[in-house]
């Protein structure tokens, strides 16, 4: 069963579209330059377009932390101008901090001469000045947000550290580091890592000490200035040196500036890998020929995915888009991947009869190329565009870009190179030298190759003649399918225990190069500050609208609150209603429903003691009412490793919450992606995997052909899935989008083989085998070199981003490879029910008896020529003639350069479609005698049959020459019905 109509048409419509580009290729030639040159404009404002890598760009869209962030930040909203409070801030923004260190591992901070090194150097930091607009210098007192220090917080300090400690340190050097939010050692800690405790729960000592900074960023000018500050404060820390401490440091600039490194690594890796590109698709494009290489051919191809790439990036940066630093990999991919079509149309020019006219070569090759090639790019087309309704706004970046270099790729290939290929096979037809373009008097090789009788010019490749002989013989072997199919089986079963396996998420500091600075303070931070991390904003809202009579309101809101105190992630929290009770409770006061809010407001509030609980508390417009009620509850041992599962236990207390509650942490929006991967890889993969099937049945002539191709993809992503595990790559929104992406790719190379192995009628599946790794089994492999090639230089990036997406991509092309050069094609050999060999057999045994019946009528004219397909066969040598049934046919003594030799028979038969260079080779036809037998191939227009020729040589011939020319010899016919 066959739908091939669509099929049909299309590469009807391709070959006539050739026959324009033959007739006039100049305009397809010049046109994709002068959009290349135009559209290359935009690229000048990369620089203003570049997004700096913020957590916001790798966190869902659709994150319901950003909601959670919103409603805190609706109810609760902090100004610059608001003291810092370290618990209270839930905007990171333009904050940052140093980690200082004693030059000695794990030594003591708090030794004096350590403690005024640091000092110093916060004196330093402090003194740091840059230029505003007004190119007035600023220096870090005139941006800070506030610290404020109450007078006791000195002598209460004293209280926190044993004797020895106190009596060395100066009272004001802590104050000045402090933003005093609680006064006892589990708030010092906010301060100082590693603390040792003495018997009395006081400090006796510490490793490493925080010295947090945050700057006001509320207008435009305002952000400008910090971020300058920001810059110049990391400018300073890197040279900064001092034999005593050591500095660590983390701005919001960090993870900016330091992705910013890889990013220009990439850039400068752009020409060498086109160089290494071009170099290995010249060297695939050429053989022993000056007329049959086609280095230039190579260098077009090289260069319309160049500029389908220009002009991908320069369109959408004209439009208006954004560009971050992962969009940089994409001209990596889509470039080495745009590269492999210019095997797959090499491959088919290749096979095409060189005895036919040129206008008729351009349009086979089209015919049966370009379907191959659109059905790739519609696929590759379909994953990057459901990679663009993904979540994750820098996957959406990468995936548009990506799409829009997909579809100038193809467009390109259809235009700029078909002219160019239009050009070179002129060339090739004028036997003109590939290099030079002067005229060649005769084919020139290599004196070595000449004598060996090497005739690889005359030959699609000895790398195609090796697929559809030698590796098809040895996939056609009982013993080696067993093989096969047993190493496949294992092969699921690896990948399938690997999925199992998979680790979730994407950490800060991977998207930090491995030397950053930045990787390293967060090591730091791990280190000494892991066990008390961030706050937990914990609110209640719309409280005027709840009734708890008959409890108060106050009870019911401290109930709420010790639920989140006591989890396996939290600690205590610093409670505004449970302070105004003691103070009430102190002051000898007696609060009821009604007087509860005016004692909130216009008594506890107004101590400046309690300050910092202003922004804890929400009345009503009248003042009247409690109307939202926030507490920050401490955080401890929240890593990487259990901050979805932290994320999801305090959202469920919060829903089971009798009062409207919400939560949020800093973490909750890395968080979300832990919970967003997952659903998004599978659901994209469905959905991709769909539209990829949907394509293949409409182009693929035979529907099994495509369920198979279904099937490798399913094959091919269980596969990455699982061994990305075992090459310690996580599942995170950069190994989803090479997932999804991997479902364009990987089908390319599974496509190209079941679309050549489903052409065809009343061939049996192991000659549809030989027929389809014949047409595409070089250029898959070669594609697959080139591309994993080209994203090799990836590799020059140090950040997991970049090595994510080069070993992924890598598991995709071995796999894609593997899959449509071995797996596929036994597959498909085995379980093809569409042409079985005994119908192929029954109707090869028709055409026998037919075309016997022609040649036993010597009335009967036929008109003989050789197959449409010259490279299914080897030529008889110089000076050889063979008899066929009962017609003998003897080779002229004269034939074209490289073309099939005319045949001569008796009764005398016209030659049809014998053409080629004007030049000849002369022959000597005497001293004939018989030598051996070789096997020919007799064809019709709906099948082949398998014949036997006797071949005649010289009797100057060595037996060793003869055998040679035997082994070379298995001349094919082709009789029209």
């Amino acid at each position: 069963m066959r739908f091939d109509c669509i099929e049909r048409r299309f590469a009807h419509a391709f070959g006539a579209y050739s026959g324009v580009v033959v007739r006039h290729p100049f305009p397809f030639f010049i046109v994709p330059i002068l959009i290349t040159a135009a559209l290359t404009t935009g690229l000048f404002r990369h620089e203003q377009a570049f997004m700096k890598d913020e957590l916001e760009l790798y966190t869902p869209t659709d994150a319901q932390a950003r909601k959670e962030l919103d409603q805190l930040d609706r109810l609760f909203h902090i100004n610059d101008s608001d003291p810092f409070y370290a618990t209270r801030r839930y905007d990171i923004r333009r904050a940052g901090y140093i980690i200082v260190t004693n030059q000695e591992e794990d030594g003591d901070i708090l030794n004096p001469l350590v403690m005024h090194a640091a000092m110093q150097l916060w004196s330093i930091v402090q003194s740091l000045t840059v230029e505003d607009e007004d190119d007035r210098r600023i220096n870090y007192p005139s941006i800070c947000v506030k610290f404020p220090i109450p007078p006791e917080f000195s002598k209460a300090l004293h209280s926190l550290f044993s004797p020895n400690m106190t009596t060395s340190i100066d009272e004001m050097t802590l104050s000045q580091i402090s933003d005093a939010i609680q006064f006892d050692s589990g708030g010092m800690t906010h301060l100082l890592g590693g603390v040792t405790l003495d018997d009395d729960k006081r400090i006796a000592g510490a490793k490493a000490m925080l010295l947090p900074y945050a700057l006001r960023h509320s207008s435009d000018d305002e952000d400008w200035v910090a971020e300058k500050w920001e810059v110049r404060l990391a400018d300073f820390l890197l040279q900064y040196d001092s034999p005593i401490i050591r500095a660590s440091w983390w701005t919001y600039e960090t993870l900016a500036a330091e992705s910013a490194r890889d990013r220009l690594q990439l850039i400068n890796m752009l020409l060498p890998c086109f160089v290494c590109v071009s170099i290995y698709t010249i060297a695939c494009c050429c053989v022993f020929s000056w007329r049959r290489s086609r280095p230039w051919l190579a260098i077009g191809g090289v260069i319309s995915a160049a500029m389908a790439i220009a002009s991908a990036v320069g369109l959408l940066l004209l439009a208006g888009y954004g560009m971050t630093s992962v969009a940089y990999s994409m001209p990596f991919i889509v470039f080495s991947v745009g590269v492999d079509n210019v095997f797959i149309l090499l491959s088919a020019w290749r096979s095409t009869s060189s005895t036919e006219t040129f206008e008729h070569r351009m349009e086979e090759t089209f015919a049966d190329a370009a379907v191959s090639i659109t059905v790739t790019s519609l696929t590759d087309l379909i994953s990057f565009g459901v990679g663009c309704a993904t979540p994750f706004p820098s996957v959406q970046m990468f995936c548009a870009y990506a799409v829009a270099a997909v579809v100038f790729t193809y467009i390109y290939q259809l235009t700029f190179f078909a002219a160019v290929m239009v050009y070179t096979n002129r060339r090739e037809i004028n036997n003109r030298h590939c290099i030079t373009f002067h005229k060649l008097k005769r084919e020139t090789l290599p004196e070595k190759v000449a004598a060996k009788g090497d005739r690889s010019f005359e030959k699609n490749s000895m790398l195609a003649q090796f697929f559809r002989t030698t590796y098809s013989d040895f996939l056609l072997n009982p013993l080696v399918r067993i093989f096969i199919l047993t190493c496949f089986c294992v092969y699921l079963g690896v990948a399938s225990y690997g999925c199992t396996k998979v680790k979730l998420g994407l950490e800060p500091n991977d998207l930090l190069p491995e030397n950053s600075y930045g990787k390293r303070t967060l090591m730091m931070a791990e280190k000494y500050f892991s066990d008390y991390g961030s706050s937990l904003h914990v609110w209640m809202y719309n409280l005027s609208e709840v009734n708890v009579a008959p409890r108060k309101i106050w009870n019911v809101l401290e109930k709420e609150v010790e639920l989140y105190e006591h989890t396996e992630f939290t600690a205590g929290s610093d409670s505004w209603l449970r302070t105004f009770l003691a103070f009430v409770k102190q002051a000898g006061l007696l609060i009821t429903p009604e007087n509860f809010v005016y004692i909130l407001k216009n008594v506890f509030l107004s101590q400046p003691q309690f300050a910092k609980y202003n922004r804890d508390v929400v009345l009503s417009d009248d003042g009247e009412h409690l109307e939202a009620s926030r507490i920050p509850v401490q955080l401890r041992h929240v890593g990487s490793a259990n901050q979805s599962r932290a994320m999801r236990l305090f959202r469920k207390l919060a829903e089971t919450s009798e009062l409207q509650t919400g939560v949020y942490a800093d973490f909750f929006q890395f968080a979300e992606q832990y919970n967003a991967v997952l659903p998004g890889t599978l659901s994209s993969i469905a959905y991709a995997g769909v539209a990829v099937v949907a394509v293949s049945l409409i182009l693929i002539p035979e529907p099994v052909a495509s369920l198979w191709v279904s099937f490798s993809i399913v094959s091919i992503n269980i596969g990455i899935l699982g061994f990305m595990t075992f090459w310690s790559v996580r599942l995170d929104f950069i190994s989803m989008v090479t997932i999804v992406m991997s479902i364009g790719f990987c089908v390319d190379f599974a496509a190209h083989l079941a679309y050549n192995f489903a052409k065809g009628e009343n061939i049996d599946a192991p000659e549809r085998m030989r027929n389809a790794l014949y047409a595409v089994g070089a250029p898959i492999l070669m594609s697959a070199s080139s591309t994993i090639i080209g994203v090799s230089f990836m590799a020059s990036a140090e950040s997991y981003v970049f090595r994510s997406f080069l070993k992924t991509i890598i598991l995709v092309i071995l796999l894609g490879a593997l899959h449509g050069l071995v797996i596929l094609p036994v597959l498909l050999s085995m379980f093809y029910c569409g042409g079985s060999s005994k119908k192929a057999k029954e109707h090869m045994d028709a055409v026998d008896q037919k075309l016997q019946a022609q040649y036993n009528n010597p009335a009967r004219t036929a008109s003989i020529q050789y197959l449409s397909n010259p490279d299914l066969y080897t030529m008889p040598p110089p000076n050889v003639e063979f008899s066929l049934s009962t017609l003998e046919f003897n080779r002229t003594q004269t034939r074209p350069l490289g073309a099939p030799p005319p045949i001569s028979g008796s009764p005398k038969r016209e030659l049809s479609g014998l053409s080629g260079p004007p030049e000849y080779e002369e022959h000597d036809s005497s001293g004939l005698s018989t030598f051996g037998v070789a096997p020919a191939v007799v064809a019709n227009t709906t099948g082949m049959i398998p014949m036997r020729a006797k071949l005649k040589y010289p009797t100057n011939m060595t037996t060793a020459q003869r055998r040679e020319s035997e082994s070379r010899t298995t001349p094919e016919l082709y009789y029209p019905s």
